[in-house]
């Protein structure tokens, strides 16, 4: 039987006992609850249309390392089609603008947690309290679900492939084939034959073209030369023209003052005349009125 100091001392170790469990019990509670009050961190928010299996708590990395972990999932109160996951990221590790957030498996039945990725040049380093854009991901239940519709999709199109390749690989279409196969080299020395026959005649007539392509040439030389010797004609005769016409102006000139001198002299000379024509007519008038006075004129007064 223990005396008094013994039990005081059974008592001491139970108390013991039972206060290291509720420790150990309220570290884990802590632990697994996501609490690590140690830890500094540094908020940022992500919206996301789904989270999926995401739960509080889970890590969030970066390149494969761990950099922080979730503190908080709840429905976005500015929009409540989103749902806003706020992850608490190690103090001092950066985050910079271009950095998108998704969320990610471990394998293919793993636990959901957050990957960062930044997916283009680095911009300006993001602030604490920032919001990280969500990049769109689907799992593996999502990826089957798609691939299930697309093979559905795809099925018909597939069928009629097959019945078309079947309806090709036809008794008759391979018989044809055959036959076809068989004249292959009657054909080809045909076309052999034909294309050596072009030939020739290509040949031919491309002798032909260089003879006509020469007199063509010849032909072309006489009429330059010809052509050139008119020219030259044309010209002589261009010159000998206007020299004529320069002279058959002169003479017109010399002409014309000719007729105009002799113009003048004529209405003198017809003056004249007129004047001894009245002259005339005027004598004879006396004649025949007084013919005495032609023997004896008249005198003058005061003579």
């Amino acid at each position: 039987m223990l005396d008094e100091r013994g039990k005081k001392k059974e008592y001491f170790k139970a108390g013991a006992a039972l206060f290291l469990g509720l420790a150990i019990l309220s570290a884990c509670m802590v632990i697994l609850g996501g609490h690590w009050f140690w830890e500094k961190l540094e908020t940022y928010h992500v919206r996301f249309i789904t989270v999926k299996d995401l739960v509080t708590g889970r890590p969030v990395k970066f390149g494969g390392m761990d950099i922080g972990r979730i503190l908080r999932i709840e429905l976005d109160p500015e929009d409540p089609r989103y749902i806003r996951v706020t992850l608490g990221v190690h103090k001092d590790f950066p985050l910079y603008s271009g950095t998108k957030a998704r969320i990610s498996q471990k394998g293919l039945v793993g636990d959901y947690y957050v990957f960062l990725d930044l997916q283009q040049e680095p911009g300006p380093r993001l602030e604490p309290g920032s919001e990280i854009p969500a990049a769109r991901t689907m799992d593996m239940q999502e990826l089957a679900a798609v691939a299930g519709d697309l093979l559905a999709d795809v099925k018909p199109k597939i069928d009629d492939i097959a019945r078309n390749i079947n309806g090709l690989l036809s008794t008759e279409n391979v018989e044809l084939v055959g036959r076809m196969l068989k004249q292959g080299p009657v054909l080809l020395d045909e076309t052999k034959a034909a294309v050596e026959a072009f030939r020739k005649d290509w040949a031919a007539l491309a002798e032909k073209g260089q003879t006509a392509v020469g007199t063509l040439d010849k032909t072309l030389a006489r009429a330059e030369t010809a052509v050139g010797a008119v020219e030259e004609e044309l010209r002589k005769t261009l010159e000998l023209f206007r020299a004529e016409t320069a002279r058959a102006g002169k003479v017109a000139d010399a002409l014309h003052v000719s007729l105009n001198y002799d113009q003048e002299q004529v209405e003198v000379i017809l003056a004249n005349l007129n004047r001894t024509s009245r002259d005339l007519k005027d004598l004879m008038s006396r004649l025949k009125e007084r013919p005495w006075q032609v023997l004896r004129p008249p005198r003058e007064e005061g003579r």
